[in-house]
């Protein structure tokens, strides 16, 4: 039986005592299962891998995926290999967060059936760790990374296929054989180019292995025998001091201009007045940069905010939102994994329920409309804005300023919020990692002092902008600030 599979499906009608069948106008029913013998359902949503499904039995419900292979490499002479039907267990449904997170552990088992022809449960059980290939090592971390609690987000997935991609020639290389002269010498080819990408593609690869060793460490001290893999040769790297230090890369920076943060002297206010120009012209992209540097977001913390009351109390658990009513703005699992909630200071409010105006008249379908910034096409796979590119580059010419990432406004807000509030309060506002430091747990700020913190950021920027600063704030408790020509 195939059907369209979800987490509500899989816990709340599927069970031993009933099943589902088609009825004659083709529609799913819920008949009891008088045999009572566990039943296997295929899963057709669009995005599962073919053969994906969920085994349903007494006492459990079990992910599989199923596929047909072909046999291994033969030669002419012994004709065309046999295909074979394999069937591999996922794993219980108890231990997803998700169904989409077993469809993407069942993806990396399809590409194991189709590349060992085996099943890859017994591939598992009978290799000897010693003899993984670099591609079984990342194919390993990777189902970590998935399988964590709190999945790796998908930019983290995708850059570690970049990193596989680039050493793709030792794919079929075992650990054991990634000699010290191997590693250097592939690393100092791509730093050639690259060192960046040299750097990153090699520390993906380093930690990979790592996470190797360190379980088979751990089945080896359960199993009472000597672990069979001990030494990352990627360690050659660190050890040749191969990567950058802290200093070496903001020189780095500096030499490329990398990092470019506005300063409140003279570039932000000819950012902000530039910006002010374009927003009749482009209010999406103009609202989504103005955003971005009063709260200090970065980017797409900014992109996939949606309004509070298009959601629904489960929604808003895990989905980053604007609460106007309440004055609050929530970030959903942000970079460090924590959740983030800043307070709307008065220019921002003005800012936002302009937004809300705009996308409540203009948008009609509710996929749209829940978004504060909605992408311009409605084929975007995101469904919100996302590319500032063309529009930041438009606005440095207009101000004159070389260059200007959208991770730069964060830095500017960063900059900004150092000169006026002190450390606690900064590092609050742009949501740095808490460390060990007992004293720092002690001295958290509270909600009083980050709100009049974040005020004084905002109007600190707005004030070198005059035409934006009345046209947000101009008002009795913000007397206009008199606007002139010739920034």
């Amino acid at each position: 039986m195939k059907m369209n599979l979800n987490q509500s499906i899989i816990i709340n009608k599927l069970s031993i005592e009933t099943k589902p069948e088609l009825d004659s106008d083709g529609r799913v029913v819920y008949v009891p299962n008088i045999s009572g013998k566990p039943y296997l359902i295929t899963d057709s949503h669009r995005d599962s891998p073919v053969g994906f499904g969920v085994k349903i039995s007494a006492t459990k419900k079990t992910y599989i995926i199923q596929r047909r292979v072909s046999g291994g490499d033969r030669s002419p002479s012994e004709g065309k290999s046999p295909s074979q039907v394999i069937r591999a267990t996922i794993g219980n449904v108890s231990d997803f967060a998700s169904i989409d997170q077993a469809r993407e552990v069942a993806r990396t088992y399809a590409q194991s059936m189709k590349s060992t022809k085996r099943n890859p449960n017994t591939v598992k059980r009978e290799a000897d760790i010693a003899e993984l290939t670099l591609s079984e090592i990342f194919a390993q971390y990777r189902q970590h990374l998935l399988g964590r609690s709190k999945p790796a987000k998908p930019n983290s997935i995708r850059v570690l296929d970049k990193a596989e991609q680039k050493l793709k020639e030792w794919e079929r290389y075992r650990v054991r054989d990634l000699t010290g002269s191997l590693i250097l010498k592939k690393f100092d080819e791509i730093a050639s180019k690259t060192r960046t990408t040299a750097e990153q593609t090699f520390r993906w690869a380093n930690v990979a292995v790592q996470h190797s060793i360190d379980v088979e460490a751990m089945n080896a001290q359960s199993q009472q025998r000597l672990p069979v893999l001990t030494y990352n040769p990627f360690t050659v790297l660190r050890v040749q001091k191969k990567y950058r230090s802290r200093s070496e890369l903001e020189e780095s920076y500096q030499s490329k201009g990398v990092r470019n943060p506005l300063s409140a002297k003279d570039t932000l206010g000819k950012f902000l007045d530039a910006l002010h120009n374009k927003r009749s012209f482009n209010r999406l992209g103009c609202d989504y940069l103005l955003l971005t540097v009063l709260l200090g977001a970065r980017k797409e913390e900014t992109a996939s905010l949606c309004w509070r009351e298009e959601l629904s109390a489960e929604q808003a658990k895990s989905t980053s939102y604007v609460d106007l009513a309440n004055r609050n703005i929530f970030f959903f699992d942000t970079k460090n994994r924590t959740n983030h909630e800043l307070p709307i200071c008065d220019a921002v409010r003005c800012l936002l329920e302009q937004r809300r105006d705009i996308v409540f008249d203009k948008e009609v379908k509710a996929s749209r409309r829940k978004w504060v910034f909605p992408a311009r096409s409605p084929r975007s796979k995101s469904g919100h804005y996302s590319d500032s590119k063309t529009l930041r580059e438009y606005l440095c010419a207009e101000a004159g300023i070389a260059k200007l990432g959208t991770h730069d406004l964060r830095r500017t807000f960063g900059r900004i919020a150092e000169e006026i509030g002190s450390y606690a309060v900064v590092k609050k506002l742009l949501n740095h990692r808490n460390t060990t430091d007992p004293t720092e747990r002690y001295a958290e700020p509270d909600k009083n002092r980050v709100f009049e913190a974040l005020q004084r950021i905002e109007l600190h920027m707005l004030m070198t902008a005059p035409g934006l600063y009345n046209n947000l704030l101009a008002s009795a408790k913000y007397p206009p600030i008199p606007e002139y020509s010739g920034k």
